[in-house]
């Protein structure tokens, strides 16, 4: 065999070794998918259910991220259905009379850092009050139909996928 041919077929050899690299199937961005939402027998505040998964297991935040980019790790929007189109109304902003000024509202909250030594894949269901209620907030009388969309960020800083809750009917 030729000197040529050799070294062809020795570089053919490193190129299939080395070159070609499978990919993890595991997706780094945590992934979330709605289960349910429903407002609390008071009307006050929003609870809703949804399964996550995070391939290398970073969810959650300390007591000691509390600012930047880990001030919040679950990011909520609120919609209001008016004349039949959803329309975005957070954050929310309503005038404090008391305080003679605008108060802001942001519906981002935090999810409690999640132990996970062995950085394995994490899933399970989350269940989030949404506490300060829209509803309360509202200056234009109460809505009758509202929904959520909510997003989920992990310590590396990656972003899930979106969800909506379905519509839920005001009381």
């Amino acid at each position: 065999m030729q000197l040529g041919v050799k070294i062809a077929i020795i570089l053919f050899s490193f190129v299939l070794l080395f070159g070609c690299k499978k990919k993890d199937p595991t997706p780094v961005a945590p992934t979330i998918t709605f289960s349910e939402a429903f407002l609390s027998a008071t009307n006050d505040y929003s609870i809703v259910r949804f399964e996550f998964y995070d391939g290398d297991g970073d969810l959650g935040l300390t007591q000691d991220e509390n600012t930047g980019e880990y001030e919040y790790n679950l990011f909520v929007d609120y919609y209001e259905k008016i004349n039949g189109v959803w329309v975005l109304k957070s954050p929310l902003i309503r005038y404090d009379n008391d305080e003679q000024k605008y108060d802001t509202t942001y519906l981002d909250t935090r999810i409690p850092f999640i132990e996970n030594e062995s950085k394995d894949a994490l899933e399970g269901e989350m269940e989030v009050d949404l506490i300060m209620h829209p509803l309360l907030y509202n200056n234009n009388g109460s809505p009758d139909t509202i929904k959520y969309e909510l997003v989920l960020k992990d310590r590396a800083l990656h972003y899930s996928n979106k969800i909506s809750t379905t519509e839920l009917i005001v009381y």
